[in-house]
């Protein structure tokens, strides 16, 4: 697919069937994950937690749903986005994703804040690469930033990472409920000047 015709079709895809991705298609993106670009070549900092496990998963969310249910909070977090149901019974970030890919970096002090365009790069590169098999996909953030709010409620350690590794961003990634359609690409959303 044509680079501008893969934006078209990438978007955050929120709502997903329970059917698993196929080993190939996790293989690719696995593959799109390695070749990202990451600062100083340094592909030893980074560490992937693949999750298919629901339990899993079911325990990672354990912070979200608590903080979920503080809704003025969450409120100043999506603001008035309609396609946000704060009044959700059950919050799972996860959007009911069958595999998630967590993205952890080693902990940074020669470079701190690098870790944080690496782990971006890959991710954003997973997340192509799925469009591009017409899989869906989401950034995921929210589970570990409420892990970080509440440490009495933090279950990273199901990841079974290395000494010195944290998780910093994962992406769920399943089979849409709704296909992938293309859209209209913006040229207005970010102010621009030049120089």
């Amino acid at each position: 697919m044509d680079y501008f015709e893969l934006l078209r079709y990438r978007k955050s895809t929120r709502k997903f069937t329970d059917e698993q991705i196929s080993q190939n298609d996790l293989t690719n993106i696995l593959t799109a994950a390695n070749s990202a670009p990451v600062g100083s070549n340094l592909y030893r900092d980074i560490h992937l937690t693949v999750i298919q496990n629901r339990g899993a998963l079911d325990k990672l969310s354990e912070a979200a749903a608590k903080r979920w249910g503080d809704k003025a909070k969450v409120k100043k977090i999506v603001g008035d986005t309609p396609t946000v149901e704060l009044s959700q019974r059950m919050y799972d970030p996860f959007y009911g994703a069958p595999t998630v890919i967590f993205v952890s970096h080693r902990k940074q002090d020669i470079q701190p804040g690098i870790e944080f365009s690496n782990v971006a790069c890959i991710t954003y590169s997973m997340h192509l690469a799925a469009t591009n098999l017409g899989l869906g996909s989401v950034f995921m953030w929210f589970a570990l930033e409420s892990m970080r709010e509440i440490p009495e409620l933090d279950n990273t350690s199901v990841l079974n990472l290395p000494d010195d590794f944290e998780p910093l961003l994962g992406i769920a990634i399943g089979h849409p409920v709704k296909e992938l359609s293309a859209r209209d690409l913006k040229t207005d959303r970010i102010t621009v000047n030049y120089l």
